[in-house]
C-alpha cells in the first residue's frame, strides 16, 4: 500500500486544478482515520454576514444582478439541504446570496479553489471538498456531511454534481446523496432554481421537502428532480425559451461550450469531457424515470 507523502507549499502552488483535486483527494483518505470533527460553528456563522458583503462586492464589481422571483421555504428546525441547480460561471457564490443562511458547501472537484481567492472564501465559510469520480472520498465527505447535519447546521449541494451543460433538459439526474443525508437525520430539503441571463441570475426557491423514512430513496431522488425542474420550467416561462424544435446541432455544440468557458475564464482547466465524466450516470436497466421533462 502506497503511503501518502505530504507536499510542501511550493509544490502545491505549482499544480494544476486536476493535480490539486488528486493530491488533496488522496490527503482526505490519508487522513479518513483521524478525527473529522468539524469545529467553528458559531465562529463562522458570526463571519458569515461579512463574507455574504464580501459576496455583494464582487458581484457588483462583475456588474451581475441576483433576482429571486420566489421564495417559498418555511422556517425549519435544525439544519437543512439546499439543493441547487448547477449552471456554471458564478453559480456558486450567487446561490449563497440567493439562500441567505449560513451553509457548508459541498463542491465536487474543486480544484482551483485551493488556492484562489473564492476557494479563501468557500474555506472561511466551511466546505465539504470531494473527488467526484472517487468512491472512497465520496464516502468520507457524506460522513462529514451527516455530521454537520446532526449539529444544526445548514448544506448547500449541487446533486446534479457537474454542470448542466443540455440546452432543453431543465435538471440533469441526480445523485442521491442529498435525499439520503435528509432520510438519515430528517433535515429538510429545500429546492432552489438558478438560471443565468446575460448578467443577471434568477432564482426560484421551493417549499420545503421531508423525505419519509420509509420511502425508497430513487423514489425521492425523483420527486426532488421533479421539483427542481418545475422551479427551472417555471423561470423559462417568465424570461422566455427558445422552442425546443429552434435548436439546431450548432446551437447545442454553442451552447454548451458557453456554459463550460464560463469557468475556463475564472482560471479552471474544465471541459465537456469533464461534465460528461462526473455527472450522475442512470443504469437504465434499474431506472427510466423520464423525470426532467414538464
Amino acid at each position: 500500500m502506497e503511503v501518502f507523502q505530504k507536499e510542501n507549499i511550493f509544490r502545491i502552488l505549482r499544480m494544476n486544478s486536476s493535480e490539486l483535486d488528486s493530491y488533496y483527494c488522496e490527503k482526505r483518505k490519508a487522513e479518513a482515520h483521524l478525527s473529522r470533527r468539524t469545529r467553528g460553528k458559531i465562529l463562522r456563522r458570526r463571519v458569515h454576514p461579512v463574507l455574504l458583503e464580501g459576496l455583494r462586492i464582487d458581484r457588483r464589481m462583475k456588474k451581475e444582478k441576483i433576482v429571486i422571483l420566489s421564495d417559498q421555504r418555511r422556517p425549519h428546525k435544525g439544519g437543512a439541504i439546499f439543493a441547487v441547480t448547477h449552471i456554471g460561471g458564478n453559480d456558486v457564490e450567487r446561490a449563497f446570496e440567493v439562500i441567505g443562511e449560513h451553509a457548508y458547501i459541498m463542491l465536487g472537484d474543486p480544484g482551483i479553489f485551493y488556492k484562489s481567492f473564492d476557494g479563501l472564501f468557500m474555506q472561511a465559510n466551511g466546505w465539504v471538498p470531494v473527488d467526484t469520480r472517487d468512491s472512497v472520498d465520496r464516502q468520507i465527505a457524506y460522513r462529514q456531511s451527516l455530521e454537520l447535519l446532526k449539529r444544526g447546521d445548514n448544506l448547500l449541494i449541487f446533486p446534479e454534481g457537474a454542470y448542466n451543460v443540455f440546452e432543453n433538459l431543465p435538471v440533469m439526474h441526480l445523485f442521491p446523496g442529498a435525499v439520503k443525508l435528509a432520510k438519515e437525520t430528517g433535515c429538510d430539503i429545500i429546492p432552489v432554481a438558478l438560471e443565468q441571463y446575460d448578467n443577471v441570475f434568477y432564482a426560484r426557491i421551493g417549499k420545503n421537502m421531508r423525505i419519509p423514512e420509509k420511502v425508497d430513496y430513487k423514489r425521492a431522488n425523483r420527486v426532488l428532480r421533479d421539483a427542481l425542474a418545475t422551479l427551472k420550467w417555471q423561470i423559462w416561462e417568465t424570461k422566455g425559451l427558445h422552442k425546443r424544435e429552434s435548436f439546431s446541432k450548432e446551437y447545442a455544440e454553442n451552447y454548451r461550450e458557453s456554459v463550460v468557458n464560463k469557468v475556463v475564464h475564472k482560471g479552471y482547466s474544465y471541459t465537456l469531457q469533464d461534465v460528461y465524466e462526473t455527472m450522475y450516470h442512470v443504469d437504465w436497466r434499474l431506472d427510466n424515470t423520464t423525470t426532467g421533462t414538464r
